[in-house]
């Protein structure tokens, strides 16, 4: 019988249960709980032969999936802990490689919502079907530049914000032929995105070898935007085949 694997997560209670609302089985990828952990879950990893295998693939898997989910809910970052080995007799034997350090947040509260009918009785639940989050990562398993795009985007934090920014938005120029391909696609005001990426280019050099743009880019204004391109990337990608980047 070939091993069972999952990544044992760490981060905030609120991010937690976004991500548990956001990856559930029996889509791929999903998150179970093993008292006291939240373990990620695919299929990819079964299969694997040593916690050192799965760390090693299951890491940037998180990094991609921390991208989606700051996009689609403005998560922070889960890190993962340890590698969780689901043995047929239903013990999880934990390999720990590091203790996640994580920033606490602001407390979000989402309100229960309930769906009735025309007769006031709660309406019956459609079948299960993947989450958005999940579809993306079907998605980004066949676009290296999404997937990389996604990855920069969820390392985009001080120090490294601008770098991290930069390289995203050059991965999703990059997919559609360069930034005078990119820009012509539409989806964000030229001027807007000529200017995060002056901004970026700027801000990302030790030596200032341009002027800086004025006006400049805020951060929170690079990261709505971006979330946004990200966004419609996805979206645009769901409704065509993939691309060859070989």
């Amino acid at each position: 019988m070939s091993k069972r694997w999952g990544a044992i997560l760490r981060g905030h209670d609120d991010d937690l249960r976004d991500w548990r609302e956001m990856l559930k089985p029996p889509f791929d990828p999903w998150i179970e709980v093993h008292d006291p952990d939240h373990v990620l879950r695919s299929a990819s990893l079964d299969g694997l032969t040593s916690a050192i295998e799965v760390r090693d693939r299951v890491v940037a898997h998180i990094e991609r999936l921390n991208g989606t989910m700051s996009v689609m809910r403005d998560c922070e970052p889960l890190q993962f802990s340890g590698v969780a080995e689901l043995a047929p007799d239903g013990k999880v034997h934990r390999t720990v490689f590091m203790e996640a350090a994580f920033r606490l947040r602001g407390l979000r509260i989402a309100a229960p919502v309930m769906t009735t009918g025309l007769d006031g009785k709660p309406a019956p639940q459609p079948p299960p079907r993947p989450s958005e989050a999940q579809n993306w990562s079907a998605i980004a398993d066949n676009d290296e530049f999404l997937e990389d795009a996604l990855m920069h985007f969820s390392l985009a934090r001080p120090p490294m914000f601008w770098f991290e920014i930069y390289k995203a938005l050059e991965c999703l120029m990059d997919r559609s032929g360069g930034e005078t391909a990119f820009l012509a696609l539409g989806w964000a005001k030229r001027d807007d995105v000529k200017q995060l990426k002056q901004t970026a280019n700027w801000s990302r050099h030790a030596r200032r070898r341009f002027k800086k743009p004025s006006p400049a880019t805020t951060e929170e204004e690079a990261k709505v935007l971006m979330r946004y391109l990200l966004r419609t990337a996805f979206e645009t990608a769901a409704k065509s085949p993939p691309q060859n980047q070989d």
